[in-house]
This record gives C-alpha cells, sequence and structure tokens, in this order.
C-alpha cells in the first residue's frame, strides 16, 4: 500500500509540474510562429513602400520640368533657341533661365546626374540641364530620344550612355522619360549607384533581392542571383501583390506602383527568413527541457518528503490506536509531524483558552483605553465649582460680564465631555458642544480666527462619539495661526459618504505643512503610544474611532501644503456598525 501510495503521489505531483510547463512551451511556440511570420511580411512590405516612395519622388521631379513645358511662353522660349542658328542677347538670357531651372532640380536632388529637354524642332536638337545645345544624332548621347520612346506618357530606361563631351566611358542610368501629347519630352538621367546606396540603407538580409520589374522587364536589381529569371517567370502568371509566393527556395513579396506603372520585387532565402523564428524554437524546446528535467527532479524529491513524512505519522497514529509506546520521534525535519500526532488534542484545547482569554483581555483594554481617552473627572464637582465662580464675578460687577458667558460655555463643554464619556451622540450635539469650544477660542485669539459651519440637514441625526471635532480645531489653531499675521479661518464641512456613513472635513488657511512632515504624520496616525493628558492629539482621535469602528469602516485623511494651509477628513463608512454599547 505505501508503494502505490508513493508513486500515485508522484504521478500527481509530475502532472501538476510538468502539464503546464509542456503548455506554456506549446503555446509559446504556436504564438511565436504567427506572429513572427507576420513580423517578417511587415518589414519586407515596408521595405518595398519605401523604395515605391523614393521612385514616385523620382516621377515626380519630371513632372516639375514638364508642368514648365506646359506653359506655352516657356516652351516658345525654349523651340525659339533651338530653331535659331545663333544664339542672340534675349535668346542667351532665356538660355541662363532655364538651365538655372533645370540645375535647381539637379543640384537639388544627388542621384540625379541631368535633365533633358526636347521639343520637336527643325534642327533635331535638345537642351541639357548644363546649358548646353545638342543634336540628336551628334557625338554625345546619340540617339537617345529613340532609345526612351515609347508609347505611354512615363517611362523608365536602363541603359548605358555617355553624356558629357570628351568622356568616352559610359556610365550606367536610369532614365525617366515623360512625354505629353504636343510631344515635348522631359528625361530625367539617374545614377545606378544612387540605388545602390539605397540598397544598403535597407540592410537587406543576407541573400535577399530587391527588383524594380517594369511589364515583365527587368530593370533593377540589389544582386545578379541566379533565381532572378524564375522568379520573374513565375510572377508574370498572376498578381501577387498581398500574398507571399515560394519560388526555389525564395519567399517572394511583390507590390505595385500604380504612379510609376513598376512593380517592386522582394526576394529572400526561406532559411535566412526563419532563421530567428528557428533559433527562438530551439531556445523554448532547450528551456523547456530544462524545466521538465528540474520537475522531475523535485517531484521524486518531495514525493519522498512528503511519504516519508506521512509514513511517520502513520505509525504514530497506529501505535496511538493500539496504545502501544510511540516510536522515538526522529531528529531530522519530520518531528513536526510526530509532535502534530502526539500533542493535537492539547494544541487545539490550549489555542481555544488562549483565544477567549485573548479576546476579554482585549475587550478589557478597549474598555480601559476608551475611558482613559476621556477625563475622569466628576461633571458635578467641575460644574459646582463653575457655578460659584460665575456668581462671585457676577456678584462682585453687579452685572453679567463676559466672563460670565465665557464660564457659562465653559461648563457646558465640560458637562458634554465628561458625562457618559462611552455613550455616542448625534452630530449635532457635537456641533452645538464644539460651538462652545470655538466661541471661547474666538475669545481668547480675539480677531484672529473665524469659524465657518457648512453641515447638510441629512448627516445632523447621524451618531458619532463625542469629542472628534474639538481635536481637530484645537490643532488647527495651534499649528495653524503660529507665525500668522492674518486672520485663521476654519471651515468645518459634514454631509453623507457612501450609503451610510459620514464624512467630516475641518480645512484651515494657515501656514500649512510641509511634504516631509504631511507623510510622517499620516504615517504616525495608528502608533498610539497611550493617552496625553496636555493634548488629546490626532492620534487619540484615529485610536478613538477604531476603537469605536473597525479599522476598515473609518479613515483619517490629511493633506496640506506650506502656506496654504491644513486639512483633515474623517471618513466613516457605516455609522451602524462598530462596537456594541
Amino acid at each position: 500500500m505505501r508503494k502505490k501510495f508513493f508513486f500515485e503521489n508522484l504521478t500527481r505531483i509530475l502532472i501538476f509540474t510538468l502539464l503546464p510547463t509542456i503548455l506554456i512551451t506549446l503555446i509559446f511556440i504556436a504564438v511565436l510562429l504567427p506572429s513572427e511570420e507576420k513580423i517578417l511580411q511587415e518589414e519586407n512590405h515596408n521595405k518595398l513602400a519605401l523604395i515605391q516612395e523614393n521612385m514616385e519622388l523620382l516621377l515626380n521631379d519630371s513632372n516639375k520640368v514638364m508642368n514648365l513645358l506646359n506653359l506655352p511662353t516657356y516652351a516658345n522660349s525654349i523651340y525659339q533657341i533651338l530653331e535659331a542658328d545663333s544664339l542672340d542677347y534675349i535668346n542667351f538670357r532665356t538660355l541662363t533661365q532655364t538651365s538655372s531651372q533645370l540645375n535647381a532640380i539637379v543640384n537639388s536632388r544627388s542621384y540625379i546626374d541631368s535633365i533633358y529637354v526636347y521639343i520637336p524642332n527643325s534642327r533635331g536638337k535638345y537642351l541639357t540641364s548644363g546649358a548646353h545645345i545638342y543634336t540628336l544624332d551628334g557625338f554625345v548621347d546619340t540617339n537617345w530620344l529613340e532609345i526612351c520612346g515609347g508609347n505611354s506618357p512615363y517611362r523608365l530606361i536602363r541603359r548605358q550612355a555617355t553624356i558629357y563631351p570628351g568622356i568616352k566611358t559610359s556610365q550606367d542610368y536610369l532614365t525617366v522619360v515623360q512625354e505629353n501629347n504636343k510631344g515635348h519630352v522631359v528625361a530625367v538621367n539617374i545614377v545606378v549607384s544612387y540605388f545602390k546606396r539605397l540598397f544598403q540603407n535597407l540592410n537587406l538580409k543576407n541573400g535577399e533581392i530587391i527588383m524594380f520589374v517594369d511589364n515583365g522587364t527587368l530593370l533593377l536589381s540589389s544582386s545578379q542571383d541566379r533565381h532572378i529569371p524564375e522568379i520573374l517567370e513565375k510572377l508574370d502568371n498572376g498578381d501577387h501583390s498581398h500574398t507571399p509566393m515560394e519560388i526555389g527556395g525564395m519567399l517572394v513579396f511583390k507590390t505595385h506602383s500604380a504612379g510609376t506603372g513598376l512593380d517592386f520585387i522582394s526576394a529572400v532565402p526561406k532559411k535566412e527568413i526563419y532563421s530567428n523564428i528557428r533559433r527562438l524554437m530551439a531556445l523554448s524546446v532547450i528551456a523547456g527541457g530544462v524545466c521538465i528535467i528540474l520537475a522531475v527532479l523535485f517531484s521524486i524529491r518531495y514525493a519522498v518528503n512528503v511519504s516519508r513524512h506521512l509514513y511517520s505519522i502513520l505509525d504514530l497514529m497506529e501505535a496511538a490506536i493500539s496504545h502501544q509506546e510511540l516510536p522515538p520521534v526522529k531528529s531530522h525535519d519530520n518531528s513536526l509531524y510526530s509532535h502534530i500526532i502526539t500533542n493535537m488534542i492539547q494544541t487545539f484545547t490550549q489555542r481555544d483558552f488562549l483565544q477567549v482569554s485573548l479576546n476579554e483581555q482585549r475587550f478589557q483594554a478597549m474598555t480601559l483605553e476608551l475611558s482613559a481617552l476621556q477625563y475622569q473627572i466628576n461633571p458635578h464637582f467641575l460644574s459646582n465649582t463653575l457655578q460659584m465662580i460665575d456668581f462671585e464675578i457676577l456678584r462682585m460687577a453687579k452685572r453679567p460680564t463676559a466672563a460670565n458667558e465665557m464660564i457659562q460655555q465653559l461648563a457646558r463643554f465640560l458637562q458634554y465631555s465628561l458625562s457618559s464619556p462611552n455613550a455616542d451622540v448625534s452630530l449635532e450635539q457635537e456641533i452645538q458642544a464644539t460651538g462652545y469650544y470655538t466661541s471661547l477660542m474666538s475669545r481668547r485669539h480675539t480677531d484672529q480666527l473665524e469659524v465657518l459651519w457648512d453641515i447638510d440637514e441629512e448627516v445632523l441625526a447621524y451618531p458619532i462619539p463625542k469629542l472628534i471635532l474639538q481635536p481637530v480645531i484645537e490643532n488647527s489653531i495651534k499649528h495653524g495661526m503660529q507665525s500668522q499675521d492674518r486672520p485663521l479661518h476654519i471651515r468645518i464641512q459634514a454631509g453623507p459618504y457612501e450609503e451610510k456613513g459620514l464624512r467630516i472635513l475641518v480645512k484651515d488657511d494657515g501656514i500649512g505643512i510641509t511634504p516631509e512632515n504631511l507623510k510622517k504624520l499620516q504615517s504616525t496616525l495608528p502608533d498610539f503610544e497611550g493617552f496625553q493628558e496636555s493634548h488629546i492629539g490626532l492620534q487619540n482621535l484615529f485610536r478613538r474611532l477604531q476603537l469605536r469602528f473597525s479599522p476598515s469602516q473609518c479613515s483619517i485623511l490629511l493633506d496640506g501644503q506650506p502656506e496654504k494651509g491644513f486639512s483633515v477628513e474623517i471618513r466613516i463608512r457605516d455609522l451602524n456598525t462598530g462596537l456594541q454599547r
């Protein structure tokens, strides 16, 4: 039975440890493949979009020149220059201005080598951006117009040409040709080496090819790969602009530019494009394998320890049931189990007894502390003494004075605070008694204190402990009026909070408090260290509220800034909860 229990326990542990590891590994691989493929496709489409944008900018350069030729006066001026045997002053100025405009475009684009402008004329001449006038059958760039001919208004021609006198070596150009309905032709000669730099900036993967194709004819490619003819042949059979196509071990992406009429193709070797995925999968498998091995070792160790502990407990229980001598408890880590078995009843009995005793002690401590928080002075003795003082002042002054009024207010406040300290009062009674205190403070601080009340009538009947307003107002007077020349204003607000609660806010416009002291004061509120005869304080108030209500039902929030006042907000969530009276 014990062996069976061991293997069953080991199997359960292995299932709970291995199953999450295997599932996480499989989910990771299942999520990784689609996301990586999507990223790779977006990366290739972004590259093709960048190249397409560059090509459309090149076409825009020819549009700028063609827009000038569409102006009748501008085109007529160039025509006069091309038809003239020799240039007079006016034609020379026109030539200079025209060349300057063409050169402005050439100089603003590092990839443009030169611009040709041709307007049909009887002499077969054309104008260049360098202010040169050549003939179509001359010795410079011979027959370029014929080579670049075609029926479409926009054409791109890849050609080898010599376009400067005295230079016999031909260069590789991509010529952008634009022609209007009047036969005016603009040719922008772009240096092919510009595209090589563009390919380098794209950070192409190893073996990746970028191609520009015009109606099935290859214009440019980033390399001379043997797969290019096969790719062009198979791509002609359909449009694969949105879905990559696998051709000869290459993953091919294709986009089409309506503006240039070109197809932009990216071909990446599959082994290169999926290299990151394979590495991540290998790492995932290795990490999963390590986790599985560790899980198996941990499961075996854990099953052995648990079985040994349970076997010890079983031996103890069998010995106890059969009234035999308990086996000795070994000194290793399973001693806890034998202790549980031999002392179970005693432990639970002692715990219940201690719990009852502790609850009684807590109740007594709370009652004593709540009583200690109220001054234990005989209210009758104090009231009679104040009456005697009041009569003596009245007898000597022969009429009521301000001192009589102050003594009466003090007597009422002390009688309110010292009678029945454990009983709740209504908020209205608390406000009335606090009014006696604020009147006394206003007389003490003449013209330096103003108390404003803003009380919602809905909460006047709410039951609350005594003296929760006076300590807060005393705190504002004591700390807010220090070194202050202007009067101190204290506003007391009370209103409902949540469904059955009460919110009280005491806010002054005194000297305020620094952020450091505010944080320290808020954190030390729960640290009540006993009753203070000279001052009840915010800690005392917080402790009284926690004794009356549960800690989760009441809170005190402090706020303030230097020179902007200080506020104390009391929140009681449910006035029907708390200690039973």
